[in-house]
């Protein structure tokens, strides 16, 4: 095995630092013996860098240990990073992606230097594995191809020297090497990790009866390489010239291919945040649903719409003829307002107002109802109200339902952004039970029925 043709590419010249992946498994100590060889050619720093994922235990702790002494006795530099991946896993985040994720963001931290590169461990058998799962998640031929020999994500630049080589010449070079001890995680028998479960079930099974099959999906992958680079560069020319705006016109991105626009998108949400962000299937359903919407509605007040981006700090906003992104910034603190409702007709809330009616039963077909207008059996409701703001977490019973449900997910529905949300007034019971949400949905609260005598009819004006 040579890495001469590697680093003869134009891409790596002028390297000053390496920063090789170390599990102490054979693809990453081949890599490490191959770059330390090559590292005293060309004069650039290797430093190799194990990570400690906190979640093997015993085992792991045993990998660190060996990885160590393996770089120790070669005067490799050696640097260990501790991740405590199950408890930062976000909601919804398997354990893979989670460790993914805070890798990204320790090499971020440690190779953002324009002459510095970071050197992983991927070889043939994993551009294979990596393929059918990326066709389960619908990907398109970038992301079927997200394992590249070159690659730059955010700030940072990984090389992956050995891709084109097999998993079996990779051990078999380590043993001409007289080293045969790597070490081997017990997880990759666990077939709850769906790559373990291609490459220990399915991969061989469709080898059985195609035996080349393999060196087939090679030729597709290094195909399909070429129509995404093709189509990656032409995005590249239509999103250089406008990469640092902070919104985007409809009509514009209207315009576009749909297979450019997904790229283009990726392109500026990642330039946009400061991190590399990859829309997955959903994400670009509802982008191309809701930028359709407003290609129709442009140039009108009351197109407004907003994705997510990642939870509650961060959407993407669909408003007139642009779309661009919003934080969830707070907004000013407004203090709980305690109402006497029957001796107080009306109280004032920020810049609106909360007003209550007190008629009987005949006259309620007389009231137009709606989220803004509200009726309550006045008999079964509290003496006195709190109204407040939104808080995280918040739930409610809407009416007609049997079950909680979170505000956020109510405010979402409506397409009110952290602003609107922060100044609608949240009216509760005194022990704190959620029973309206002005513009938005009542509660299954104090609801009339046949035995009702008086109405209190509630009102919201802004």
């Amino acid at each position: 095995m040579d890495l001469k043709r590697f680093f003869d590419k134009k891409q790596l010249a002028g390297v000053k630092r390496v920063f090789a992946g170390f599990s102490g498994g054979p693809d990453s100590t081949a890599l490490l013996l191959l770059l330390e060889e090559e590292s005293r050619k060309l004069k650039f720093h290797l430093k190799a860098v194990h990570f400690e994922h906190g979640l093997r235990g015993k085992e792991a702790l045993e990998d660190a240990g060996w990885c160590r002494k393996f770089c120790e006795f070669r005067n490799i530099d050696f640097m260990e990073i501790g991740l405590e991946v199950n408890n930062s896993r976000r909601p919804g985040e398997s354990t893979e992606a989670a460790a993914r994720r805070m890798r990204l963001k320790e090499w971020d931290i440690i190779a953002d230097n324009e002459n510095s590169f970071v050197a992983l461990g991927h070889n043939s058998n994993d551009k294979v594995e990596n393929v059918f799962l990326r066709l389960l998640r619908g990907s398109n031929s970038s992301g079927l191809t997200s394992l590249r020999e070159i690659q730059k994500v955010g700030k940072v630049t990984f090389i992956r020297p050995i891709l084109r080589y097999r998993r079996s010449e990779i051990e078999m070079f380590l043993r001409t090497k007289g080293i045969t001890d790597w070490r081997t995680d017990s997880s990759n028998t666990e077939e709850d990790y769906r790559r373990n479960f291609f490459r220990n079930k399915i991969i061989p099974l469709i080898s059985e009866k195609f035996p080349n099959a393999d060196m087939a999906v090679l030729k597709s992958i290094y195909a399909l390489e070429q129509d995404a680079d093709f189509i990656e560069n032409v995005t590249g020319g239509i999103f250089n010239p406008v990469k640092d705006r902070k919104s985007l016109d409809i009509a514009f991105l209207k315009a576009m291919h749909p297979a450019i626009l997904v790229r283009f998108i990726r392109l500026w949400l990642s330039r946009q945040t400061g991190s590399e962000y990859i829309p997955d299937s959903d994400f670009i359903a509802r982008f191309t649903e809701e930028l359709n919407k407003a290609f129709e509605k442009r140039n009108t007040d009351k197109n407004v719409s907003l994705i997510p981006l990642d939870g509650e700090n961060l959407f993407l906003k669909f408003k007139t003829d642009t779309v661009s992104l919003t934080e969830n910034k707070k907004g000013p603190d407004f203090p709980a307002v305690s109402w006497k409702w029957e001796k107080t007709e009306e109280i004032k809330w920020h810049s609106s107002s909360l007003k209550v009616k007190i008629i009987s039963s005949p006259k309620a077909s007389a009231f137009k109802r709606d989220e803004y207008n509200i009726y309550f059996d006045a008999d079964a409701m509290p003496e006195e109200l709190a109204v407040r703001q939104y808080r995280n977490g918040d739930t409610m019973v809407p009416f007609g339902k049997g079950s909680e449900v979170h505000l956020k997910k109510l405010f979402e529905g409506r397409k009110m952004d952290s602003e609107v949300r922060d100044s609608t007034p949240i009216v509760c019971t005194p022990s704190g039970e959620i029973i309206w949400v002005p513009g938005v949905r009542r509660a299954n609260f104090a609801n009339i029925g046949p035995a009702t005598k008086r109405i209190a009819v509630f009102s919201f004006k802004k």
